[in-house]
This record gives C-alpha cells, sequence and structure tokens, in this order.
C-alpha cells in the first residue's frame, strides 16, 4: 500500500466508523482520480487503481469528503460514519473492473474489518440514489458474503446496480 506524502482534504473524525462506502473514480487511473480530487477538495481514504495498487489518501482518524449529501444505515451524512474506497473505474457499466483490483479490494476491506468494528458496506449509489450512479456495473450487494459485513441499501430502491 501506498500513502500519499500529503493527505487529501479531510477533517477530525468524531465517531467511529461503521461501514465502508464504494465508490468509481468516474476516470480510468487512481493517479488521474487524485489530481482531480486535489483540484476540488473532496477525497477517499482509499483508490484502488486496475492493477491493484492501493494508495492511502486520508487516515482513517478523519473524515474523508467523499459521500456529499447522503442517507445511510447511521442517518445523514455519511461520510462522519464511514470509509471511502474508490475504485479507478470510468462508471459507464462497461469499463471492467479487474480481478486484481477486485482482489485488492478484499483485501483492504478484511484488512479494515479485521481492525475496526465495521458493521456494514453499501455503494455511493445506495446512500445517494437522486445524485450518484456508483459503482455502475459492480454489485457491491453480494459484499456481505465475502466480508462478514450486512449491505446497506433504502427500501425504495430495486437493486444495487444502477441501470438507465
Amino acid at each position: 500500500m501506498n500513502n500519499l506524502v500529503n493527505w487529501l482534504k479531510s477533517r477530525p473524525r468524531k465517531r467511529p466508523a461503521t461501514g465502508i462506502i464504494i465508490h468509481a473514480t468516474g476516470g480510468s487511473t487512481a493517479t488521474g482520480a487524485i489530481q482531480w480530487l486535489r483540484q476540488i477538495g473532496l477525497s477517499y481514504h482509499y483508490v484502488i487503481d486496475k492493477d491493484g495498487a492501493v494508495t492511502k489518501c486520508v487516515p482513517l482518524s478523519r473524515v474523508a469528503f467523499h459521500a456529499g449529501e447522503s442517507l445511510g444505515w447511521d442517518g445523514e451524512n455519511c461520510n462522519e460514519y464511514t470509509i471511502g474506497i474508490a475504485l479507478a473505474n470510468r462508471n459507464d457499466g462497461e469499463d471492467p473492473y479487474p480481478w486484481v483490483q477486485i482482489n485488492a479490494l478484499e483485501g483492504l476491506v478484511r484488512d479494515l474489518r479485521a481492525r475496526l468494528a465495521l458493521t456494514h458496506i453499501t455503494s455511493h449509489y445506495a446512500v445517494a440514489p437522486t445524485r450518484k450512479t456508483d459503482p455502475r456495473s459492480l454489485p457491491v450487494g453480494q459484499g456481505s458474503i465475502l466480508w462478514g459485513l450486512k449491505t446497506w441499501k433504502p427500501n425504495n430502491l430495486s437493486g444495487w446496480i444502477y441501470k438507465k
């Protein structure tokens, strides 16, 4: 795992993290995503590139700015109680998530679960369905089987994957 020399924008965490939100960057590389996040003042805790390289962008003791206006299992403003993990992906429904990238995600989630009292995993789409579509074509809802975490989505959301 690589740590950024200069962390992305964040603030001190006041509540413990209880879950993970999975994102797609909207671009094809982690480097490009990190450069863009610096420009716009947003952040994830981790970004996973197509080759499986994991970059830590914000310390877990701090809140990353990844979910925006959102609603999850512990209420509004999911940034306050989640860890944001982004996969480098164009989020167009056609750009694949390579196995090496998925394997890196699985390893990271297992590591975080072993160190923190995490209970849930979800997608950006699930916590902000009127604004976001990511990670398109990644079945985050199947993660509960792999990681022993509860998956969360609002009752009025029909599925885990955004469809046009």
